[in-house]
């Protein structure tokens, strides 16, 4: 019996539970005698899965009436895709031939043959093109996006890049770098798609765990165990598209908390897109990580309910609910909602995390040229994570701890709430226009009181790690638009496409309140720390003025988070508010893609860009001063809480591409095509001066790449491979010289504030932490001859390789450093260093599943109801570059150590691989039972390389889930 922590999950578990009842009603639709020749225009509610075609005609024969024949050379063992929704027989007869070779036509009254497409006219015939739905009409969409109807939209979703129900690891069409549905074979970059058959097959739930899988992509800890960061090629993704929308950005850089933090639950999206490489021409400034695109479900043309019920190892339980069908107006207004609660632990001791989400979607047909399509969101998240991760040895060395330690005070909380409201208009214009406008508006606000252990660890005396606390209280806003202009037109007998738009993100963080740890469990010696009454006293200072030291010691080897030392303290002051924290990010764009000749493509892209950025930050008062004289500098006279001495940023620049965005493709085959892409490189790092305090010029570079791409068996099998180079030059570094430094030229930290450290601007002016202002950092130079090199290989192959067995597997190899004549300077990284040694050099990662009713097996074989499958992620060393005690001086009274001997380190994870396994059994036409066993060797490696004093964090361990699906 599943049971929950929580009135809420059980509520939603029973809720689960009453829905089962829906699998006893009858079938609305009746079967009529064979050979009765139906209606042409008569619709019937088909619900047939991706299966054998064989299968799949029968169904619709006993359906319709219509009596179906084939010969010899019939359809046995070729595979045909799902159909659900409200359609005529000739349409459920379109959609189930497209792509597989064989065509039908009417050879008698209410009779229809099957055979094998061959070359020439035949008498009688009637074989449709692909399926009509919103965005893949013949001249709409771009390139060969208008195949997409044999491998997606087969489940009466509108959207023609929609995987729900293909039963395919691979899409016919995506919006990932283009503005309109779009090929695999025809995007001229490196793209990847995650199903959503892959997503339920890999019980894949959070965006986390999908980035996991996606090809290139490595995930890397955050701060803690519900942030995570994502890198490709050698740096950080940094943008999220939502339904190929402007991007918003998930950067946190420099302590921001204007971005968008990506918990994200998956309940709500269709598939994932990943872009490799740099996205700049659609997205804004090029970073050259990529971009991810998350699709939303839309609302389907038919009833349907999909639960789902879920428990997992550490005490992962979750429920989902998803209703989507016609809500009236002839089926022209339809909607969908989707509600989750996911109530997990870890498998480290005292962190736990619960979820729910809210998702509604609703879309009218105004007119059959347009459609409005209105959302919101709202998703709860309420956890007690853990920070820092894991520290090591002053030497280095691994503390070998057990892999459920963890070093977290069971106090912690973050919790925050996510809103979205969503809105898009789509007109089309004639068979070959379609102008789009999109609205998203998402609102996040946080609140967090963490408690944690942290500081290496002295190998003479186990002692040296100590509690911390840090506190946060920030919210953030994104507004992001978009127009879009898409369409073709013919030029000497050849199509030629356009996309014309413009759009924007606008952020604020304002709200925002920041607080000082050193305001919340450190004392002084006069006025000391103690976690509860008559404890024990922490202050900073000298060993006989403070005896405890500054903080609670933490034993890592024997941590008990219920010593009262540990002991929530007080909640502190915050030291500042941030008035308005704002972003602007404004951009228009052109591209057109030429065809001169037959098989020749030529896509040209312009861009211009604006960025802007903006801060108010306030001084707030935490103690007011008995004496003084009162001014705009001090809280003499004010009040606990008042504004005071506030700070003000604000910067901005411009960008328009030169030399444009291109790329050349040439099409070797029907099959294969070849290209070879340049997209240009430009991130505003406005917000660094140099030593005279003005704006530093922004970074510049180049993404070349070139690869082929492969499309067979009529779409159901991309295959891809492409080699790049990635240069990026002109980005800031603060030298070395500008720092103040002690007689011994050690950096000075000034005990009189918060020991800060200094740097010098050309004036000669200390600025305390190098910040002259809340969001401005002071002294940075840059035109040197010093560039960030990346390059790589990239080969990836998705989809049906034969019958039943659908695979996704990629190999990636990046290799990537610092280059450039000037690197010799004090205040550069040597020739060669990585830019990130926490990603791998190489990748690979592979999904396979065989469904075994695609076999020719007998019907009554209970292999068919079985689907296999299983996979593996192997990862090539990592390291962390850092330095190491490998000599120490005598303990002092509190066990510390200094360092008489620092070395160079590198904290090292070996290659390895991690393998899972899944197996899915139908019980009945309603309900499936899923097996994910994840790890299933119990392979001991870290996920994440930190340093000495933490940031080490256990991969998990073998774990399992068990779900239970049903659909009505």
């Amino acid at each position: 019996m599943i049971s929950f922590r929580s009135s809420t999950g059980r509520a939603a578990l029973l809720a689960f539970t009453a829905l089962t009842g829906l699998a006893a009603l009858p079938s609305q639709a009746a079967a009529q005698s064979p050979a009765t020749a139906p209606a042409p225009d008569r619709v019937y509610d088909f619900d047939i899965p991706a299966q054998s075609l064989a299968r799949s005609v029968s169904a619709v024969s006993a359906l319709t009436g219509l009596q179906v024949l084939y010969t010899d050379m019939g359809p046995q063992g070729v595979q045909a895709p799902a159909v659900r929704g409200r359609l005529t027989a000739d349409q459920a007869l379109a959609r189930l031939t497209a792509g597989t070779g064989f065509r039908y036509r009417y050879t008698g009254q209410g009779v229809v043959t099957l055979e094998p497409i061959v070359t020439g006219s035949v008498d009688g015939e009637r074989v449709l093109g692909p399926v009509r739905v919103e965005g893949a009409q013949s001249d709409g969409s771009f390139g060969r996006a208008g195949q997409a109807a044999g491998v997606n939209g087969v489940n009466g979703s509108r959207d023609i890049t929609a995987t729900e129900g293909t039963g395919s690891f691979t899409s016919g069409a995506l919006t990932i770098g283009s503005k309109a549905p779009r090929s695999i074979q025809d995007t001229p970059q490196s793209v990847s798609v995650i199903t959503s058959e892959r997503l339920e097959q890999q019980n894949i739930n959070d965006f986390t765990q999908a980035l996991q899988q996606a090809p290139g992509v490595t995930v890397v800890q955050g701060q803690n165990s519900i942030e995570e960061l994502f890198y490709s090629r050698g740096f950080e993704i940094t943008s999220i598209q939502v339904d190929g929308g402007a991007p918003l950005s998930t950067s946190f850089a420099g302590s921001s908390r204007t971005a968008y933090f990506p918990e994200i639950d998956l309940a709500q999206y269709d598939h994932i897109e990943i872009l490799r490489g740099a996205a700049g021409l659609f997205n804004g400034y090029g970073d050259p990580s990529g971009t991810v695109n998350l699709v939303r479900k839309k609302p389907l043309d038919h009833a349907q309910v999909l639960v789902d019920g879920s428990v997992g190892s550490w005490e992962d339980y979750r429920t989902v609910l998803d209703v989507t069908g016609p809500l009236g107006m002839d089926g022209k207004l339809a909607g969908r909602l989707v509600l989750t609660y996911q109530d997990n632990g870890y498998f480290y001791d005292t962190a736990e995390n619960t979820r729910s989400l809210i998702y509604g979607i609703v879309s009218y047909d105004l007119n059959p040229s347009t459609v409005l399509t209105v959302g919101l969101s709202h998703t709860r998240q309420d956890s007690v994570p853990w920070s820092s991760g894991l520290p090591r040895y002053q030497d280095g060395s691994d503390l070998m701890l057990p892999r459920n330690r963890s070093l977290l005070a069971p106090w912690s909380r973050w919790n925050f709430e996510t809103s979205e409201t969503f809105a898009t208009v789509e007109q089309r214009i004639g068979e070959s226009w379609t102008v789009k406008v999109n609205f998203t508006n998402q609102v996040q606000e946080s609140i967090q009181k963490l408690g944690f252990g942290s500081g290496t660890v002295n190998p003479l005396t186990n002692t040296g790690s100590v509690l911390t606390v840090a506190a946060n209280d920030f919210s953030s806003s994104q507004f992001s638009g978009e127009l879009s202009i898409t369409g073709a037109f013919n030029i000497l007998g050849q199509r030629q496409e356009m996309a014309f738009g413009i759009n924007g993100v606008l952020s604020d963080g304002g709200g925002t309140r920041q607080y000082s740890p050193s305001e919340i469990v450190r004392g002084t010696p006069a006025l000391p720390y103690r976690p509860f009454p008559g404890g024990p006293a922490y202050c900073s200072g000298t060993v006989i003025a403070c005896p405890n030291g500054s903080s609670p010691q933490i034993d890592v080897f024997n941590f008990n988070p219920q010593n009262p030392i540990y002991s929530e303290p007080s909640d502190s002051l915050p030291s500042f508010l941030w008035r308005e924290r704002g972003q602007e990010q404004l951009g228009a764009y052109l591209n057109l893609d030429l065809t001169a000749l037959q098989r020749i493509h030529l896509a040209v892209g312009f861009r211009y860009s604006y960025y802007k950025q903006n801060s108010i930050r306030d001084r707030l008062c935490v103690n007011i001063p008995t004496s003084g004289v009162p001014t705009a500098e001090n809280c003499v006279g004010r009040e606990i809480g008042d504004a005071y001495a506030p700070e003000f940023a604000n910067y901005d620049d411009t960008d328009f591409t030169w030399p444009p965005a291109f790329s050349l493709s040439y099409d070797l085959s029907d099959d294969v095509r070849l290209y070879a892409d340049y997209t240009d490189i430009y991130v505003s790092q406005a917000n660094n001066v140099d030593g005279d305090r003005k704006p530093v010029h922004p970074i510049t570079g180049s993404n070349l790449e070139a690869g082929a791409k492969w499309s067979l068996r009529d779409g159901k099998l991309n295959a891809s491979v492409a080699v790049y180079r990635i240069d990026q030059q002109n980005f800031a570094i603060r030298p070395d010289n500008v720092i103040v430094r002690n007689a011994d030229g050690s950096t000075f930290f000034d005990p009189e504030n918060e020991f800060a450290f200094y740097v010098l601007d050309n004036a000669g002016n200390r600025i305390a932490n190098g910040e002259i202002d809340p969001e401005t950092r002071c002294c940075y130079v840059t035109d040197f001859d010093v560039s960030r090199i990346s390059k790589g290989i990239d080969v990836e192959i998705t989809g049906e390789v034969i019958d039943g067995l659908n695979i996704a597997a990629s190999y990636t190899y990046n290799d990537n450093e610092y280059k450039g004549d000037d690197l010799a300077l004090a205040f550069f990284p040597a020739q060669g260093t990585s830019l990130i040694t926490r990603q791998p050099n190489q990748l690979f990662k592979l999904w396979a599943s065989y469904n075994f009713a695609s076999a020719a097996l007998t019907n009554d074989s209970w292999l068919n109801r079985i689907n296999i499958g299983g996979g593996v992620s192997w990862l090539s060393e990592a390291f962390v570059a850092g330095t190491a005690c490998t000599q120490l001086g005598t303990p002092n009274a509190l066990g510390s150590s200094s360092c008489l001997v620092v070395t160079p380190y590198s904290y090292t994870q070996p290659s390895y691989a991690v393998w899972s396994l899944q197996s899915e059994y139908t019980i009945d036409d309603n309900w499936r039972l899923q097996l994910n066993i994840d790890n299933l060797t119990d392979t001991r490696y870290y996920s994440t390389m930190g340093t000495s004093a933490g940031g080490n964090w256990y991969g998990e361990p073998a774990n399992f889930s068990l779900s239970l699906r049903g659909k009505f």
